[in-house]
């Protein structure tokens, strides 16, 4: 019931992502919303002044309080109610950050944006949301080190709303993610000789003009999306066949330091 259409783009000089999805969000509750809530998890290493960073920080962590060129973001630029005519409803005046979970006003892990009328039971809106977001240095499942990128919890993702209201927590260091299952349409744009490997089934990889590659996956029945991307990756592929279970095709992406452990893999 949370389907996501996103195109992002890599500018691996700056290490952020461009991104545009169209959320389509069905409420499967049997209550109205009259708001929509995000997680921001990047903005768990924006400053010192986070949730999450001032949590760990109380449990002994070495992180570095003056690498301010380790630390990531996501900003988010425009948010659109997108309706059955020509003419999309601009909710980005409305939003704001909120911290439902210590109240911490530094905090900006969860975005609230206001919709014009509610949402009702079984009813369906489409969302357009544009955002940028700086990749942080490899650091808590997700990140960047050199011309490695895993990215992982990496764009604006809607909360889960349940029974009594909206589950949609602020980032905690002790956190685990929990969101709706979707289908999720990705078109990734990389520098032209870089290899993505990513949630789903590929469907295609295309050269631009510009000398990138875009690179499109599919998944199905998902409740996330993630994706890893290097021009140093060495890629290997095989099938797995065992008496009565399907065939199963493995791609396996390594840095070229690694080869030798392939088979092991």
């Amino acid at each position: 019931n949370a389907n996501y259409s996103i195109d992002v783009a890599l500018d691996h000089t700056s290490r952020t992502l461009n991104g545009r999805a169209v959320v389509t969000w069905r409420n499967i509750t049997s209550a109205s919303t009259s708001d929509l809530r995000f997680h921001l998890y990047y903005n768990a290493w924006k400053n010192m002044r986070s949730t999450y960073l001032r949590e760990d920080v109380l449990a002994g962590s070495l992180y570095d309080a003056t690498a301010q060129d380790d630390w990531g973001w996501i900003e988010v630029s425009a948010v659109r109610l997108l309706t059955g005519d020509s003419t999309p409803v601009d909710l980005s005046s409305r939003r704001r950050y909120i911290s439902p979970d210590d109240g911490n006003p530094n905090d900006q892990t969860v975005l609230q944006v206001p919709l014009p009328s509610p949402v009702q039971p079984g009813e369906t809106v489409n969302v357009e949301v544009t955002w940028t977001s700086r990749v942080p240095r490899t650091f808590a499942r997700t990140g960047t080190i050199g011309s490695y990128y895993f990215i992982a919890q990496w764009f604006p993702k809607l909360g889960v709303l349940e029974q009594n209201g909206w589950n949609c927590h602020q980032f905690h260091s002790g956190t685990e993610f929990f969101s709706d299952y979707g289908i999720y349409d990705v078109r990734m744009k990389v520098p032209g000789h870089w290899v993505v490997g990513a949630s789903g089934r590929e469907r295609s990889h295309t050269g631009n003009a510009d000398g990138t590659t875009t690179w499109v996956y599919h998944a199905e029945d998902v409740h996330d999306f993630a994706w890893t991307t290097s021009p140093d990756y060495v890629e290997q592929r095989a099938t797995f066949t065992h008496p009565g279970l399907p065939p199963v095709e493995m791609r396996l992406l390594l840095q070229p330091e690694h080869t030798a452990q392939a088979e092991r893999h």
